[in-house]
């Protein structure tokens, strides 16, 4: 009860105890007159019971109010898109989803111990802290690639059938991949995969528009297309070749690692028509040792 209501109502008392003792001195009121002074006090009741209501029905209105901003917030937030990066890590799960029958990644995987002797690879040339998932696949059509995962994550794709064939050692398997964590650091697959419409959407509101679902397709169409047909340039192979010669000269067992590796894919290769398309991805080992060799200075 509010204390404005307590005053009416105290006045109200006084009011009835004055009528009371006035009551006892004069004369007696005909009918007509005591009906209409009850009349007049319901009135007042009522308005006083009206004021009362009125108080706490305009309370109630502003906390509705203020329940109801609050609620458009939450339910704006329900319709941003995600950003760029998770939307690639999106993506990126999708389509190893979305073509888990060709990769054949759900197999029994042999336990190369590869986790392990890659991030030891990584923190001895200086790389800490680097997260990755390496996904054996048991196909031998897609040979391998780097995917962007979440938080900076690397998700390595990579084809057990090829690297058996290839006869690579452990040491050899995380070279081989070294090379695609510096094609992914070099930002080669972002570029070729992320479109115009997603850079536009990435991060923006969609409450009360429809979802463009025609952003996913794109992304998706450009993954295949980078993977299966497009690679890398003779270009971006010769900066990566140069960048594992720079940082590899640290260590003269792990150059030399490298350079036994780039000539045994060289020659087999050449000898192999099964992974024939794999040059027109990763232009081409022959060219890298060449690279690699002390008088090759330029492209």
């Amino acid at each position: 009860m509010t204390s404005t209501y307590k005053v009416k109502l105290a006045f109200v008392s006084l009011c009835i105890c004055c009528y009371g003792i006035s009551y006892a001195q004069e004369p007696a009121k005909i009918q007509e007159e005591k009906e209409l002074e009850v009349v007049n006090f319901k009135s007042i009741k009522k308005v006083l019971e009206q004021d009362g209501l009125s108080e706490s029905a305009m309370k109630k209105k502003e906390a509705v109010k203020v329940l109801k901003k609050e609620q458009a917030a939450v339910d704006d937030k329900k319709y941003f898109y995600p950003s760029e990066e998770d939307l690639l890590n999106f993506v990126s799960e999708y389509w190893l989803v979305k073509n888990a029958q060709l990769l054949k990644w759900d197999f029994a995987k042999p336990d190369y111990g590869l986790d392990k002797s890659y991030r030891t690879m990584l923190e001895k040339l200086g790389f800490y802290q680097k997260k990755f998932k390496i996904l054996l696949i048991d196909s031998p059509q897609i040979v391998r690639a780097a995917l962007p995962g979440e938080s900076g994550e690397i998700i390595y794709v990579l084809s057990v059938p090829f690297i058996r064939s290839v006869d690579m050692t452990k040491l050899e398997i995380s070279l081989f991949l070294l090379e695609d964590f510096f094609r992914h650091e070099s930002g080669y697959f972002k570029k070729a995969v992320v479109t115009e419409k997603m850079t536009k959407l990435a991060g923006t509101n969609f409450h009360g528009a429809k979802v463009d679902q025609t952003m996913m397709e794109e992304i998706l169409n450009k993954y295949d297309q980078q993977i299966n047909k497009k690679g890398y340039t003779f270009q971006q192979q010769f900066e990566v070749t140069k960048k594992m010669d720079s940082y590899l000269k640290s260590s003269p067992e792990l150059w030399n690692s490298y350079f036994q590796l780039l000539g045994k894919l060289d020659r087999f290769l050449k000898t192999n028509q099964q992974y024939k398309d794999y040059v027109k991805l990763y232009p081409s080992p022959e060219m890298q040792v060449k690279w690699m060799s002390p008088e090759e200075k330029v492209l």
